[in-house]
Order: structure tokens, then C-alpha cells, then sequence
């Protein structure tokens, strides 16, 4: 599985340029799960995080588990502000497309599925938005990225094709979101492509508004004529 390996180089790329705190995963210093979803109040919140969330899925070694930030941390920030979360995440060498492709699907799903109390995340799949409200009273209980990352990996490890996870939270005003924007843009339009794919929906190339990432992704193209051919 190598559709998002070069957006995964260009990811650490822009990530090397800037100072990191890095925290080993470990399951026990995990933020509590609410098990559903939850409103934080106004009254409640201590600022909104606004910015982009993205997985990368690949077969290639990303190194242990664990969680980075770049940037404040909860209890630190004080105002709304900008901010970014990337997980890079390890997964067994699959042969079989359909079965790789699947596994891609519950892996996406998990962003959908976990609730770190006083942590209200509203994500869009179609954008890659992720906006976060942070409550006051998670602050108090000494909510922190490293633990809302510990949350998330945990919940992608429960997966027994998942190998490792490098989840990246990124606060700092100096950061230059817009390009991790255009990286999470394609990420996008790669897995509207494979969705594409491998519903086997029009074949016709000619006719395709999705042809530039056949074009572009190494493997894709390939993947691509041989659904058609199956198709056919």
C-alpha cells in the first residue's frame, strides 16, 4: 500500500523544519473516552482549535507509536487558534486491493469514532476540516495532546492490521498550515480516486474528472485498469 507514500514524505518534510516534543504511546496515560459523542458548551469553552485532519496509510515502517506536537500545548493556549493533526499510520503489507482498500476505510473511520471528554471534535471528510472545542473543565483535569494522541492510537491499534501510529498535533503560529492544506487536498482526491476505483464506477478515462491522480499516484493507474478489466 503505497498510494500515500509521497505525501507522507512531503508531510515529514515540512514537519522536520520545526521543533518537536515527542511522547512514546503508551495506552495507560490514554484521555478518557466519552463512548459518544458530546456538545461542549459556550459557557464551557476555553477556545476552538480550527484547522485540518488527515490519516496516511502505508505498508512502508513509520517507527514506534507515539504522538508529536509541535507548538502549545491545552493547557497553554489561551485564544482560538490554527491548528493541524496528521496521522501517519502502519499497516501489514496487503496484496489483495479489495482487502486493502477496506482496511483503508475502517482506518478513516476511527477519526469518526472516538470522543475525548471535553475534547468536541466536528470534522469534515469532503474538506479534511477537524474543529476542536476544548472545555475549561478538561483543562482543569489536565487534558494535553499527548493524551488525546495516546486516545487516538489506541483506538487505530485496535485494529490487528494496524502496526504503528504517528499521530502529529501542530499549535504553533509559525507554522505554514497552507501546506499541509494542499497535502491534505490531494489526500483527498487520492481516496475519492480509489472509492472511484474500486466501486468500479465509469471506466471511460476520457469522460473522468479524477484522471489526474490515475496520472499522478504511482499504482493507481495500474489498479485502475485492472478493476476495469475485472469489470469487464
Amino acid at each position: 500500500m503505497n498510494f500515500f507514500d509521497e505525501l507522507i514524505s512531503k508531510s515529514e518534510e515540512i514537519i522536520s523544519n520545526f521543533d518537536e516534543k515527542s511522547f512514546p504511546y503508551d495506552a495507560s496515560k490514554a484521555w478518557e473516552d466519552t463512548g459518544v459523542s458530546h456538545i461542549v458548551l459556550q459557557r464551557d469553552t476555553a477556545f476552538e482549535l480550527d484547522g485540518i485532519g488527515f490519516n496516511l496509510v502505508t505498508s512502508k515502517p513509520v517507527g514506534k507509536s507515539e504522538t508529536v506536537l509541535i507548538g502549545e500545548d491545552l493547557n497553554k493556549i489561551k485564544k482560538n487558534k490554527k491548528f493541524c493533526r496528521v496521522s501517519i499510520i502502519e499497516i501489514d503489507d496487503v496484496n489483495d486491493e479489495q482487502k486493502a482498500y477496506n482496511l483503508i476505510r475502517k482506518i478513516e473511520y476511527v477519526k469518526y469514532h472516538y470522543f475525548p471528554l471535553g475534547y468536541m471534535i466536528r470534522t469534515s471528510s469532503e474538506e479534511q476540516k477537524e474543529i476542536v472545542r476544548v472545555a475549561k473543565s478538561a483543562i482543569k483535569k489536565g487534558i494535553s495532546f499527548e493524551r488525546v494522541g495516546n486516545l487516538l492510537n489506541s483506538k487505530f491499534l485496535e485494529n490487528a492490521s494496524v502496526k504503528n501510529v504517528k499521530t502529529v498535533f501542530i499549535t504553533s503560529d509559525s507554522f505554514d498550515y497552507s501546506a499541509l492544506d494542499e497535502l491534505a487536498q490531494k489526500n483527498s482526491e487520492i481516496t475519492k480516486t480509489l472509492n472511484h476505483i474500486m466501486k468500479g464506477i465509469n471506466f471511460d478515462c476520457s469522460a473522468c474528472n479524477l484522471k489526474p491522480i490515475c496520472d499522478e499516484v504511482e499504482g493507481m493507474r495500474e489498479l485502475h485498469f485492472k478493476n476495469s478489466s475485472m469489470m469487464g
